[in-house]
């Protein structure tokens, strides 16, 4: 709402009229009303005015004008009323404008702005940002936004960011920024654009990964810890059951040594899977990478203890990296190791619908059902249903991480599961250099 006097000049304005224009109330004060509009808008902005202020009774006129400091392009309707001592009040009637409820309703924080001598100035922030950083829309309006929210030992960044910010620049970062519960960690959006007049104006969108990135960098840190100390102490299970089982005495000692280093076997074996996945999941996931090659490599580490058979292109390029030959070989091992003797194995790729295809195909039993609900179905993990390995979950990550996925299925008699990748158009397609060349490809 904002009040006129007799020439048209704004009397006051609330804090809400002032935001929208992205300007204090004080800032308004004294300025033509039709100063607002566009040029166009102008004339019919006036005739309503004057037709309002000179009746001789209490007349409510509206019009569709359109407020360029808004930073909006659709008119919006005034509506100008007389008062009883002669002068006119104004006040924007409201409209559904999905915008304006994405605003208000987004659960991240979002401040507009403009950038005032490289100063980004408060001029509206949605209810999140008041939940968020604490303060009301009342309190920061008209406020230089860092001096509120940027931690003393990040302004530096900050400046930086509006420096980018004025120049027309995009911002995407991490950013720790003081909320009303502490430093916290957000990724932090700036996205400037220009008024009809001429001023850099922007909007800020922080959504808040602080509990995220603490978990991930506790868990990195728990894993290590636990790999490492799961090695040393291995190192003294295997070497204790060695002497035990070389010089028991007792056949029922020996035994129960030998015990012990199968279960340290199984379990190095997980540890070292562990780190696999560690190591595929760190790799660079954008880098192309032929997968028919990368498949045939597989299958040829496999032989002749347990044949693979292949039916591969001559090249695929996908994405994803040199951890697609690790979901690979994964796939392959979890085939021969977890099927009778005999088992047929076998790996095919095609290109379908814009993406690549690399399947690995068995005819034994298949997977078990209480294996796939967590694997491929999403089911809660609990003590008594997991996955008892780390291989087809490798598999899963790794086309995740290269936005693909992973699929099973089981018909006749043949077990299935596709890797789906994205194929690459990049003409630098890394392969295995020690990739032997199949002079046929065998099919069954």
């Amino acid at each position: 709402m904002f009040g006129l006097d007799d020439t048209g000049r704004l009397t006051f304005a609330t804090n809400e009229f002032a935001a929208l224009l992205n300007r204090t109330p004080d800032e308004l004060v004294g300025t033509p009303v039709e100063a607002l509009v566009t040029a166009e808008d102008r004339e019919t902005l006036t005739a309503t005015r004057q037709a309002v202020s000179s009746a001789s009774d209490r007349m409510t006129r509206t019009c569709q004008v359109t407020l360029p400091q808004s930073g909006r392009s659709r008119p919006v309707t005034l509506e100008l009323a007389a008062t009883d001592d002669g002068s006119v009040v104004g006040s924007l009637c409201r409209t559904a404008d999905p915008f304006q409820y994405l605003f208000d309703l987004i659960q991240d924080a979002v401040v507009g702005f403009e950038i005032v001598n490289f100063v980004p100035i408060v001029r509206t922030v949605n209810p999140a940002f008041v939940d968020t950083f604490g303060y009301d829309r009342e309190e920061i309006v008209g406020e230089p936004l860092n001096e509120y929210i940027v931690p003393g030992d990040r302004v530096e960044e900050a400046v930086n960011y509006d420096q980018r910010t004025a120049s027309g620049e995009i911002n995407y970062a991490v950013v720790s920024r003081k909320t009303a519960d502490g430093c916290r960690e957000f990724i932090y959006r700036g996205v400037p654009y220009d008024t009809a007049d001429g001023r850099r104006c922007g909007f800020a969108m922080y959504t808040d990964v602080t509990d995220s990135r603490r978990q991930k960098r506790r868990l990195r840190v728990l894993h290590r810890v636990l790999r490492h100390n799961l090695r040393n102490e291995l190192s003294v299970v295997f070497g204790m059951s060695e002497y035990a089982r070389a010089n028991a005495a007792e056949s029922a000692v020996s035994l129960a040594a030998s015990r012990a280093l199968d279960a340290a076997d199984r379990l190095a074996a997980v540890s070292e899977k562990a780190r696999c996945v560690e190591t595929a999941l760190n790799g660079d996931s954008d880098q192309p990478v032929d997968a028919a090659a990368l498949a045939r490599s597989v299958a040829d580490s496999y032989r002749p203890d347990a044949p693979v058979e292949t039916a591969l292109p001559s090249t695929l390029p996908v994405t994803g990296g040199t951890a697609v030959y690790d979901a690979v070989d994964n796939l392959v091992e979890n085939a021969v190791e977890h099927t009778p003797p005999d088992t047929a194995v076998r790996i095919t790729a095609e290109q379908a619908n814009g993406d690549a295809f690399v399947r690995v195909l068995d005819d034994g039993p298949g997977i078990p059902a209480i294996e796939r609900a967590v694997v491929f179905d999403d089911e809660d993990i609990t003590n008594l249903q997991h996955g008892s390995g780390l291989g087809i979950w490798l598999a899963r990550w790794v086309a995740e991480t290269a936005d693909g996925g992973i699929e099973y299925d089981r018909a006749d008699g043949w077990t299935t599961v596709s890797l789906r990748l994205p194929l690459s158009d990049a003409d630098d397609v890394l392969t295995l250099v020690d990739a032997p060349e199949s002079a046929s490809e065998p099919t069954r």
